[in-house]
This record gives structure tokens, C-alpha cells and sequence, in this order.
């Protein structure tokens, strides 16, 4: 029994018709995954190239005692780096994967020249006692020759700051 005055037609259409439009709604999401595998890779080329320099500058801290810090900010490109900011940060001994813990307020440099390196000398807080087994955790901050700013923590690979 049928209780719409309407006969229930529903015209599907053919098998290649299906097959035609899920083919076409396949190759736009090929076409889309491999634009944006592409716009991806141009954006990974484009960080390491501007990541060059970045790459050359590097902090080292020795332990001096309880207290004290030296920290060797070395510049291997051929041009200058500005604004420099270092933090140290101790790693906690019995969590290494615990967050660093900073021993002081942040050292700043104006600029350091190509082919140069610059010793700063880091006095920690007070609650903070230095022993020649702990891991001290280098955190730098700078600006590039070309303006670009970045962030390197260790021997980690420098990445774009904020």
C-alpha cells in the first residue's frame, strides 16, 4: 500500500556515471594532497636555507665553581649576529625529561661579529648550587644578518622565534 498520491521514482543513474564521478572526485583529492605535499617540501627548502647562518652560532656553558657559569657564544658565519639573548637552564638530574629549570635571569649581547666568539660570565641564584656532574641546558636567542629571528636550545637545530 502506498500512501503517497507520488510514485516512489528514483532514477540513479548508470554504473559508468558512478564510476565517472568518483573518478573525478578522486583526482581532486590527488591533485590537493600533492599541492600541499608540495607547498609543504617549498616551506621546508625555504626554513633551511634561511636557517644557514643560524646554524653556524652556538653557546657552550662550563661549570666555574657553585655558582658561576662560562658561557662561550661562538659565531661561525661571516657575518654578524644581533640582539643576543642566552639563558641557562639546569636539567634536572633525577628527571631528565622533567622541563629545565632556569639558574638566572637572561645575559644579552649587542652583537657578535663573523668569525668571532664572546665569554659571558653567568652568576646563578642563590638557590642554586652548581656541582660539576650537572647538565646545564643552553637556550639562545638572536637575530640574523638578514633580520630573521631564531631560537636554539642545546645542540638542538635553530627554529624561528616568535
Amino acid at each position: 500500500m502506498n500512501w503517497s498520491s507520488i510514485q516512489d521514482v528514483i532514477d540513479w543513474g548508470s554504473v559508468p556515471d558512478w564510476f565517472g564521478a568518483v573518478g573525478s572526485i578522486a583526482s581532486l583529492l590527488f591533485v590537493y594532497l600533492g599541492l600541499r605535499r608540495e607547498i609543504r617540501a617549498r616551506r621546508t627548502d625555504d626554513l633551511r636555507v634561511r636557517a644557514t647562518q643560524a646554524r653556524l652560532v652556538s653557546a657552550v656553558a662550563e661549570i666555574r665553581g657553585t655558582s658561576v657559569l662560562r658561557v662561550t657564544v661562538a659565531n661561525e658565519s661571516d657575518s654578524p649576529v644581533l640582539d643576543v639573548a642566552v639563558l641557562a637552564r639546569l636539567v634536572p638530574p633525577d628527571d631528565p625529561d622533567d622541563e629545565p629549570v632556569p639558574l638566572a635571569a637572561a645575559k644579552q649581547v649587542r652583537r657578535i661579529p663573523g668569525r668571532d666568539a664572546q665569554d659571558l660570565f653567568v652568576t646563578v641564584t642563590a638557590e642554586h648550587r652548581l656541582r660539576s656532574a650537572d647538565t646545564v641546558l643552553m637556550e639562545l636567542t638572536f637575530t640574523d644578518h638578514d633580520g630573521n629571528r631564531w631560537r636554539r636550545i642545546g645542540a638542538g637545530q635553530p627554529e624561528p622565534a616568535g
